[in-house]
């Protein structure tokens, strides 16, 4: 049966280009976007030219209130650059965007994030394995029983750039939800109702590492729409120490990202050589049969 758009409405489009976002149908800036927000607690600039300093070829896409994008390359490798708002509700429409008017297949969140870990320090990378959406977007799209799942690839590869540069990482889950104050357990002048008055020791508890506000998005829809996602969060609070570390640690979280996509590049090329559908060390292994 023919989907009934009658009342679907129009996209933010004029004559091809994505009002939003500035984009157009056929836009090639690789396979690779990092998506990052405009965070006072991780960046001093715009996260988008932060980032784009360590890129060559750098070229401005759109700048406006809502997004910067930037395109360039790294170590031979084309990828794009979106910095946003706060939140998943800018991140799911920077994704939509990508998905609809570029050949981007991986997003990667960067930025910042709190624990609840004694053994997490602040100024450590956080890799996520697997998002808690204990947030509302998500849930427009998929029954909360859906699980928001990395990519293992991109996972791996983002462990492999921590291990050779020698940067403290650790890897797991975070949980991903839409308050800062009450929803992570923190009272506004006294007043903190039940049960967010427990909400940083439950989760402590089922160990997850770190909490923050958009990799839910990115890792749901991007198992939705059949691409690759991931999250690589500095870790710039914790409840155990009290400490807050404005900017400790970002740079090695652009870093690893960077190199992370490097690596998942080279990877990605290994695949192919070999014919194989999925990534594993056994590829560099030439008596390996396709599929």
């Amino acid at each position: 049966m023919e989907k009934n758009r009658l009342f679907e409405p129009p996209l933010f489009e004029l004559d091809g280009v994505a009002q939003l976002t500035g984009l157009k149908k056929g836009d090639r800036y690789g396979r690779f976007a990092i998506l990052a927000v405009n965070d006072p607690l991780g960046f001093s600039e715009d996260a988008a030219d932060v980032i784009a300093r360590s890129l060559k070829d750098v070229t401005e896409i759109a700048r406006n209130p809502m997004f910067t994008l930037l395109s360039g390359n790294y170590k031979g490798v084309d990828l794009i650059i979106c910095s946003t708002g706060s939140g998943g509700a800018d991140t799911e429409i920077a994704i939509m965007d990508l998905l609809n008017y570029t050949d981007v297949d991986t997003f990667i969140r960067l930025g910042t994030s709190g624990t609840q870990q004694k053994e997490i320090g602040v100024g450590d990378i956080v890799i996520s394995s697997g998002v808690v959406r204990d947030e509302g977007l998500t849930k427009e799209y998929i029954a909360s029983q859906y699980p928001a799942v990395a990519s293992y690839e991109v996972v791996l590869s983002m462990v492999e750039a921590c291990q050779r540069m020698n940067i403290i990482h650790h890897v797991g889950i975070t949980r991903a939800n839409d308050s800062i104050y009450s929803g992570q357990g923190r009272s506004i002048m006294g007043y903190l109702p039940m049960p967010q008055d427990r909400i940083v020791e439950y989760w402590a508890n089922a160990r997850v590492l770190n909490v923050e506000r958009e990799s839910a998005v990115i890792l749901t829809l991007s198992q939705i729409f059949g691409v690759r996602g991931g999250a690589v969060n500095v870790v710039c609070n914790s409840s155990v120490t009290q400490k807050l570390g404005v900017s400790e640690g970002i740079d090695n979280a652009i870093l690893v990202t960077l190199e992370g996509i490097f690596l998942l590049a080279k990877h990605d090329e290994e695949k192919k050589v070999a014919k194989q559908p999925y990534w594993s060390p056994l590829l560099n292994d030439t008596d390996i049969s396709p599929c």
